[in-house]
């Protein structure tokens, strides 16, 4: 499949967004209750940064395979009917313990029903149907899980959010309710735990039926919902995109597409002193701006890819780049994907972009073929500045202890 007809069909069935403006009172209904209009300022929740990843997990002919950090399978598990790999399909709902030869996956099908379904010691059962599922985000390593539904009304799209575990979620309720007219839905981001519970959700918006050379998810605001309270708040306003929160949410990273859409610089704000800093973009012809972006574990760099030229022109000539910079503005390194070409073995990259991090000196990366389909996934030894194969198949999602 070409990069072209996979941006049209990715972005005109499955995204979404929000245009909300920045003020202290929700747009959003929480069910039963109701967000009153003075909310309390919030902080989020401190979160301790998480267990390292034991390894990544890739797809592949319906088939997930749990690689080591040598590239070494440690193990696999079918997932009949997956219809597209994507982290926003899928979550390992488990830790992995060594020894072990399969891990537990819950993922959404379009072919079984449009279920989420769960695989698990070789067995695979429907949780649920949800005909109007837009996305989901799993806690780390744990049997948390967070997803949103939307669905066209005559005159709006409305959007909703659920949380609860592989147990729980044939029953769970809707925790949150938006309607927005513009046709901007809900996608959880993030899910916090606390002590194996979950204590809050960080959700932005992206639009419903958009098509086009988009490059970068297209996404307005970030908020904060406190699972206990009931309480929200918003943390970027409607200019913001935001593309990743740090594992200890000290950390913001997004870009400012209020002047001039998809072409922001790659900001970072520090959530504790609300100071913010830039990378300014490469000098490239037809800038396309940055995303993607993930920070290392122990917050020493952050990662992010920027893209200029065009993928759906009739002679394509979009590159990528990665882009490696640390907190304090400066770019570290940085590997245009002509660069990874010869750790790939592909002939040619047409789009590279980083995925995460197994510790903090081991970015992973993944890259696609002249053929979509064609894909595989790379790490890079930051302090080597040297690239190399991993494993093949699309990036899932991470395993950890």
């Amino acid at each position: 499949m070409s990069l072209a007809l996979l941006s049209t069909l990715t972005f005109a069935c499955s995204f979404f967004s929000t245009s909300q403006k920045e003020s202290s009172t929700p747009t959003q209904e929480l069910i039963p209750i109701k967000i009153p209009a003075e909310t309390p300022t919030l902080a989020p929740t401190e979160i301790p940064a998480p267990s390292l990843p034991i390894g990544v997990v890739t797809a592949k002919d319906s088939t997930l395979s749990l690689f080591d950090s040598e590239g070494y399978t440690l193990a696999q598990v079918d997932t009949l009917g997956l219809s597209y790999a994507d982290p926003n399909n899928i979550h390992i709902a488990d830790a992995f313990s060594q020894g072990d030869t399969s891990f537990p996956v819950l993922y959404f099908s379009f072919e079984q029903n449009n279920s989420l379904l769960f695989s698990h010691d070789g067995e695979i059962v429907t949780l649920i149907s949800t005909p109007n599922f837009s996305g989901l985000v799993g806690a780390a390593g744990e049997d948390i899980i967070a997803y949103t539904t939307t669905e066209f009304l005559p005159d709006s799209l409305v959007s909703d959010l659920y949380i609860g575990t592989t147990q729980t979620l044939p029953t769970a309720p809707s925790i949150l309710h938006d309607n927005d007219a513009e046709g901007w839905g809900m996608v959880a981001l993030v899910v916090d735990v606390e002590a194996g519970q979950p204590s809050g959700i960080w959700f932005s918006k992206r639009p419903w039926g958009i098509g086009g050379d988009i490059v970068f998810e297209p996404r307005r605001t970030l908020e904060y919902l406190d699972l206990a309270s009931g309480y929200g708040r918003q943390i970027l306003g409607a200019e913001a995109n935001p593309s990743a929160i740090s594992a200890d949410r000290e950390w913001v990273a997004y870009t400012d597409d209020g002047t001039v859409a998809g072409v922001g610089t790659m900001t970072i704000r520090n959530l504790n002193t609300g100071e913010s800093l830039n990378y300014p973009l490469q000098t490239a012809v037809d800038q396309r701006g940055a995303g993607s972006a993930t920070f290392s574990p122990s917050n020493q760099y952050l990662a992010w890819m920027e893209g200029s030229g065009w993928q759906m022109a009739e002679m394509p000539n979009f590159h990528s780049v990665i882009r490696i910079g640390d907190l304090a503005g400066n770019i570290i390194t940085e590997f245009p994907d002509t660069a990874l070409v010869p750790s790939s073995g592909m002939g040619v990259i047409q789009r590279v972009e980083p995925v995460g991090w197994l510790d903090d000196n081991t970015l992973i990366v993944m890259a696609r073929g002249e053929n979509w389909d064609d894909v595989l996934l790379l790490k890079i030894d930051i302090a080597l500045r040297s690239p190399s194969f991993l494993a093949k198949g699309e990036f899932v999602g991470f395993a950890y202890p």
